[in-house]
């Protein structure tokens, strides 16, 4: 646990200070800057890796510091100029009170305290359960992607987004465009930290969730308690549901399971994004901030962009068009003014995204259950319930202060956040049922942002459902406090509030407690080792000290998930993921016909031209149709190793067999061409 708690530290400081800095050079005050910490340091990324991968300008420690340097600087003199600007002032005069100083280390305490249950829950369970512990394989694919991308950009200091393409295929480098700021700034902890490539991906990834689901979902929900409370009471929502995000099982660890995390921290950004750029339009100073921001959202998942505008966009219509801060047109114009900045910044992820487009057609995934009434998928979908909860949901004790949220969200007016919940709520339901006509469309092209894919959509709705959990919670605080003030000797006492949030988040750390075992099963739920497993992780091992075997390219079926031996052992698959975009047709050709090697002298130049000298079978392959013998008519491809498995190949020499591994060396007539 001395690892895990060192990098989650590290992690913290990375992620959060960069901001946090910029923000406070741009006018922000103190708690603002930190809150928005996350956001404006993956903005920063964002461009300047861009910039650095067009320069070939490597990422590391040294230029994430000029990143930096450089940013402060321009937010020195974007200060500067707001200072001079009248225009740019806020609509409103400052508040007479401030936050008090023991409302903010209440809102400390509960960031803290769900960053430690969220730290705990996951990792513990994962060292305490699952093979190799913080070296275990996730049985995912997405987490091959992401191990390999931190490893990638800490091995060539590329960490441009427009260059992962260079990673996925290995002959062709074909184009693809993946938002990887979350992966740029894992790669910073290498030399920090001193982990190997697993530990660093199963611990950053909760950390990193640790840290912005918390102070974003609490950001948000004293945003909602300032539309009727000053800022010390709005400070007891922001510092319930900063901590009670821990304990919802939708939130970080039905993510962790499946290893959304980047699209996970997306979205978790996007509340105090939001708010960043609501309260830009009271306080122009802060349009920057607010442009960085969203460059960030976007610059980590395109989809926490489309959480934060529909955020926005149902402030705009539901509350600030009938209550204007500056008159309809003053808000119209600072929100296009950010809306121009924004799409300056993220023209990377633009660019990126529009020219794979072709490969991705979001709205296309289809995860229904056609098991499923329409009944039960708005069960599930406002219940917070997947398929990883099972029998779990709904949780009464989770859901009873949301609904006392709800009922409060609806007495303050607050109908921005009241409407984009219900929106998420009917596109989660779409999403597990058809739900047809002209909401099926809608509604299905809102979730294509998501793939349509409901635990992805109900992580959006269970950031509503804890949000409103904290304030519910927080009336309750409020509620016993107004009982107390009644007595003269709690009238006058300054801690009396504090000291009830705190009882209040002492209730939230019994609530994570006991659903300590059940949380972290979650999150290690495909840890078992069904595709990769102890046999494969050793054969890599074993791999890694043969001849060659680093200065070689090793003939793989992708489909198998043996892309792994890239951030396990540092050797060189031809195929590092479970799929690879533009194929060469001598990939092709060799990938079918391994078999072959011996036999076919084409086949032979190919395993020359790729420096190929050795092979590595170790089924099964990921999804059914890529195993067995090709089957169209049944839409089996099926795998193209089953013949070399069979009857193995006349240039090939099996060195290695243990369980389903078997490794191959090519003859060296045929590595020198010799007949």
């Amino acid at each position: 646990m001395l690892l895990a708690a060192w990098i989650t530290v590290v992690t913290a400081v990375i992620l959060i200070v960069p901001g946090a800095l910029v923000g406070r050079r741009m006018s922000l005050p103190w708690p603002v800057a930190v809150a928005a910490g996350a956001p404006l340091t993956f903005g920063m990324i964002g461009i300047f890796t861009v910039l650095y991968g067009a320069l070939s300008i490597p990422w590391n420690v040294g230029t994430a510091a000029v990143m930096v340097g450089v940013s402060w600087l321009v937010a020195w003199g974007w200060d500067l100029g707001t200072r001079r600007c009248g225009s740019l002032s806020p609509a409103v005069a400052a508040e007479v009170r401030p936050i008090s100083r023991p409302a903010l280390l209440t809102i400390a305490a509960g960031v803290l305290l769900g960053a430690l249950i969220i730290v705990l829950t996951s990792i513990r369970r994962l060292i305490g359960t699952t093979f190799f512990g913080l070296n275990n394989i996730s049985q995912v694919w997405d987490a091959l992607w992401h191990a390999d991308a931190l490893q990638w950009i800490h091995e060539t200091g590329d960490g441009s987004s427009l260059h992962m393409g260079e990673l996925m295929n290995y002959d062709t480098h074909g184009f693809n465009y993946y938002p990887n700021t979350w992966h740029d700034l894992g790669a910073l902890l290498y030399p920090l930290t001193g982990a190997n490539t697993v530990e660093l991906y199963n611990i950053y990834s909760p950390a990193s969730l640790a840290l912005t689901l918390p102070i974003s979902f609490g950001s948000l929900a004293y945003w909602l308690g300032r539309k009727r409370f000053d800022p010390d009471r709005s400070a007891v929502f922001a510092a319930l549901a900063a901590a009670v995000t821990a304990v919802f099982p939708s939130l970080p660890y039905v993510e962790l399971a499946f290893t959304a995390v980047p699209n996970a921290v997306g979205v978790s950004l996007a509340p105090v994004t939001a708010v960043l750029v609501i309260s830009a339009v009271g306080d122009r100073r802060r349009v920057l901030a607010a442009v960085l921001a969203i460059a960030g959202t976007a610059a980590t998942h395109p989809s926490g962009l489309v959480v934060m505008a529909v955020i926005v966009g149902s402030w705009w219509l539901l509350q600030a068009v009938w209550t204007p801060v500056r008159g309809r047109g003053g808000d119209v114009a600072t929100l296009a003014a950010i809306g121009a900045g924004a799409l300056v910044l993220i023209s990377p992820v633009i660019i990126g995204t529009l020219k794979i487009s072709e490969n991705n057609e979001l709205s296309g995934f289809d995860f229904r259950d056609e098991n499923a009434s329409a009944a039960q998928a708005f069960v599930r979908a406002a219940f917070n319930g997947t398929d990883l909860l099972g029998h779990q949901y709904p949780l009464l004790y989770l859901l009873i202060p949301a609904a006392i949220g709800l009922g409060w969200l609806v007495w303050s007016r607050n109908w921005a956040v009241v409407a984009a919940w219900l929106a998420f709520i009917v596109t989660t339901a779409n999403a597990v049922y058809d739900l047809g006509g002209l909401p099926s469309k809608l509604f299905g092209a809102l979730g294509g942002y998501f793939y349509n894919s409901p635990h992805r959509l109900t992580f959006v709705v269970s950031m509503f459902t804890a949000v409103a959990a904290g304030i519910g919670l927080g009336v309750l605080v409020l509620g016993v406090a107004r009982l107390l003030a009644r007595k003269p000797v709690w009238q006058r006492n300054r801690l009396a509030l504090p000291a009830l949030t705190v009882v209040g988040l002492l209730i939230v750390a019994g609530a994570g407690a006991i659903r300590y075992a059940d949380n972290g099963k979650i999150a290690v739920q495909y840890r078992s080792g069904a595709y990769v497993g102890v046999e494969d992780v050793e054969a890599y091992r074993w791999l890694a000290q043969q001849p060659e075997a680093r200065s070689t390219v090793i003939l793989n079926n992708l489909d198998q998930g043996s892309g792994w031996m890239y951030p396990v052992a540092d050797l060189t698959p031809l195929f590092p993921f479970y799929r690879a975009n533009d194929f060469s047709q001598r990939q092709s050709d060799l990938y079918w016909n391994a078999a072959r090697i011996g036999a076919d002298p084409r086949i032979d130049q190919i395993v020359r031209d790729l420096n190929i000298r050795y092979v590595i079978d170790a089924p099964p392959s990921y999804w059914w149709f890529q195993n067995g013998a090709p089957n169209l008519a049944e839409g089996r491809f099926g795998d193209p190793f089953l013949p070399l498995r069979e009857n193995g190949a006349p240039g090939l020499r099996e060195v290695y067999r243990q369980g389903n591994v078997t490794i191959y060396e090519v003859a060296d007539a045929i590595r020198k061409g010799e007949k």
